[in-house]
């Protein structure tokens, strides 16, 4: 046994390291996420590193299995998250080590109506708003991972005879419908999906002692924290349950601190202006709480990390106070209170409602709608969330919706000039062979990141646009836990940490799926909890701190990662009966290396009176359009689907 194994197996035990995915049941061991500097990685983006902005100093693409770690079961068990294979592949293209071999694909003589690039919300929503526009059309889509779904993919578990979901990323449909949409948060792609409308939720059983549990799990993180009963834990002092119930009375934080917390709960008067959103565009989300509110403490702890899962990518120093507001945060949220009916908060009027798996829930309905045979059965809830993929009808010949999977766009580019061009070649590696085919119209539904590198006849001024995105990861992790008597003992749902290691989880209520409850909520039986973790470093310039938050997420084994929350989880809650040995059944990580679009200010109308470049990048050019959520200013599965269908629009005014 190697050093490295006996170590392990002193921390966790031989009866939880040796267990394996055996029998299609997931018995790994595991934890959460260390939202640790990683010294090495970091010292690589300073000074003049930092000249190319965003590209890191790093090839990258040495990554393995042991990086990863293991995938769960199910559909998805080969594609939790970014896994070393896809690091891998990408940043061959980020490092452009295809360019000189393009010209050497295999053509396939296949020519389509519309070449989808990527299997997210935005593409998947691009091939299905076509199809129903152009019900003859012939459409491809195309996605380097395993399976379809970009952020929008779960992990399943299945501990001691429950079978357990939790998602990877994306996660929360905002409810009821009309009052989402009215609010700018929610799809009409969801009615046309028919999808249900009206939920129930799961109530806890096996409780010693009432505990209020959430229906989601960001709501609690800030939006809505009287959602949950909530336990802050501070090192040296322990837990503090419910500390807005006596304005922090019992926390070891400075006076000012406790103060400036409330202040942020009952700021209801912002500067009312016309142009207030361009205002707000204008300054960071800390110009504005210390500005604006007359914040004096150091609330940035505690919301840095928060916002940052919630969406904004990075934290307060970064983002712009327009950025935080469409996330909700507080202060800025007050804004909410202008636009719509008179001083209504849209959080007393809009909840979250969420998939076990999160949005990998409306995302399969999409896919089953463009390709029936996707799913066995019919088109109930039980059927598409929890049937298994049929791969053998994802890429059929002669049907009109085919989806390629493991398949790696890396090169697009006009047969022509792209002002008069008809049609579009695309370049993609499969198996480890280069093929290429023929789009008469090609919509790019990746991030600009990457969109930049594979589309080869770029306009100056899009490429220009492009390279001024920035993207902050997220590592999501789902901790399968055979019971959470240690939370009962305790009376949480949710906790929040201060510590180097994660920050926040929660429990949540399970939405009702014909008629049955899809997971127990019972203290002595399994469930699983979400972490999504956050990197932030205050201090130093938006394009370095999204170079240094990624650089902490690639510097992380799994073996850190698992090392580093048993540690946690052992200090929290050791007391309240915990034992990692017995209570962690298994572990997935999810690493997600530009799971946001970080928003400065200036991001969403533009600066010193020019556009903003996602404005320019919209625009698209030849046969070429670009869709993604990014593209709004705020990364959630509604936007993708406005900006995939905002691109079909435009590709059908093409004639």
């Amino acid at each position: 046994m190697s050093d490295k194994k006996a170590d392990r197996n002193r921390e966790l035990g031989p009866e939880v390291t040796r267990r394996d995915f055996v029998g299609g049941t997931l018995v790994g061991a595991g934890a959460s996420l260390l939202a640790m500097k990683a010294p090495s990685a970091l010292a690589q983006t300073q000074g003049t590193q930092f000249k190319l902005g965003r590209s890191m100093p790093m090839p990258l693409t040495g990554l393995g299995p042991d990086w990863t770690g293991p995938g769960g079961i199910g559909d998805y068990a080969d594609a939790n998250g970014n896994t070393h294979e896809l690091v891998n592949a990408a940043h061959t293209i980020r490092n452009r080590d295809f360019k000189r071999v393009v010209r050497s694909a295999e053509d396939t003589g296949e020519v389509y109506d519309l070449v989808v690039v990527g299997a997210g919300f935005a593409g998947l929503a691009a091939a299905y708003r076509y199809r129903t526009e152009r019900p003859n059309s012939k459409v491809i889509v195309f996605d380097a991972a395993p399976i379809f779904g970009g952020e929008a993919r779960q992990n399943e578990f299945e501990v001691d005879g429950y079978r357990l979901w939790g998602p990877q990323g994306s996660n929360g449909n905002v409810y009821p419908i009309d009052e989402a949409i009215d609010a700018g948060f929610g799809a009409p792609l969801w009615r046309e999906l028919n999808l249900p409308e009206q939920f129930e939720w799961q109530d806890a059983e096996g409780l010693s002692r009432k505990i209020t549990i959430p229906m989601d799990v960001y709501s609690p993180m800030h939006v809505s924290w009287e959602s949950a009963d909530q336990a802050f834990f501070y090192d040296d002092h322990g837990f503090v349950l419910n500390p807005w119930q006596n304005r922090f009375a019992e926390a070891p934080i400075p006076d000012q601190q406790k103060q400036d917390m409330i202040w942020m709960e009952t700021y209801r008067q912002p500067p009312q202006r016309d142009d207030w959103q361009q205002w707000l565009d204008s300054m960071t989300y800390k110009d504005f709480l210390v500005n604006e509110m007359g914040i004096k403490s150091d609330v940035h702890t505690y919301l840095n990390p928060q916002m940052a899962a919630m969406g904004t990518g990075l934290g307060s120093d970064v983002a712009s106070a327009y950025s935080a507001y469409r996330f909700l945060q507080p202060g800025v949220v007050a804004y909410d209170r202008y636009p719509g009916p008179p001083f209504s908060d849209p959080t007393d009027r809009v909840w979250l409602a969420s998939f076990p798996g999160g949005n990998t829930g409306q995302l399969r309905y999409i896919v089953k709608n463009l390709i029936p045979g996707a799913f066995p059965g019919g088109m109930g809830l039980t059927d598409v969330l929890f049937g298994s993929v049929q791969w053998q009808n994802l890429d059929r010949a002669n049907e009109p919706v085919r989806i390629r999977l493991s398949s790696m766009v890396v090169d697009v580019r006009h047969i022509g000039h792209s002002d008069s061009a008809k049609t579009v070649s695309v370049t993609y590696q499969n198996n480890g062979q280069l093929r290429r085919l023929t789009g008469k119209n090609v919509i790019v539904a990746g991030q600009q990141h990457l969109n930049k590198r594979i589309v080869s006849d770029l306009p100056p001024q899009l490429l220009e646009a492009m390279d001024t995105f920035m993207h902050a990861p997220i590592a999501t992790v789902n901790v399968a836990l055979r019971n959470w008597k240690f939370l009962d003992k305790l009376g949480a749902s949710a906790v929040r940490w201060f510590g180097e290691f994660g920050w926040f989880f929660s429990l949540r209520r399970q939405m009702i799926i014909d008629g049955k409850a899809p997971m127990p909520l019972d203290p002595s039986k399994p469930t699983v909890v979400t972490l999504y973790n956050s990197f932030c470093n205050p201090g130093l310039s938006p394009e370095q701190q999204t170079v240094a938050a990624r650089m902490q997420l690639f510097g992380m084994s799994y073996q850190d990662i698992e090392r580093n929350v048993v540690d946690q989880f052992t200090k929290m809650f050791a007391p309240y009966g915990f034992d990692a040995k017995r209570d962690i059944a298994g572990i997935v990580v999810n690493r997600q290396g530009h799971a946001y679009v970080v928003c400065p200010p200036g991001f969403q109308f533009g600066k010193d009176g020019k556009p903003a470049p996602r404005e320019i990048v919209r625009e698209g050019y030849g046969r070429v359009r670009f869709a993604h959520s990014e593209l709004e200013g705020a990364q959630m599965w509604e936007g993708a689907v406005a900006e995939g269908e905002r691109a079909v629009r435009q590709i059908l005014e093409l004639g």
